[in-house]
């Protein structure tokens, strides 16, 4: 596993748990849920979302426009999560 595929994991976790922060996740349950759903959300923004828009995904490597959009892939799934979750309060 390259070493930026583990990059974009820690980034999307990392963006996961600062949600959980401003969110004001109550129990650790909530935290951990939150924090992997940042780390799928950036690889499911790396798989699906750089090869249509970016051209191909680098195997290898450095690739800032996948980094991006890893990271809205990220800020998509982690909105999709609170949008159902304030859906269901109503």
């Amino acid at each position: 596993m390259p070493l930026t595929w583990i990059a974009l994991i820690l980034a999307g976790a990392a963006l996961g748990w600062l949600a959980s922060v401003v969110l004001g996740a109550a129990t650790p349950r909530e935290i951990l849920a939150t924090v992997g759903l940042g780390a799928a959300g950036a690889l499911l923004g790396a798989l699906l979302i750089t090869p249509v828009l970016a051209g191909r995904l680098e195997a290898t490597g450095f690739s800032f426009p996948g980094v991006l959009l890893s990271l809205l892939g990220t800020f998509l799934a982690l909105g999709g999560a609170v949008a159902v979750q304030k859906l269901q309060k109503r």
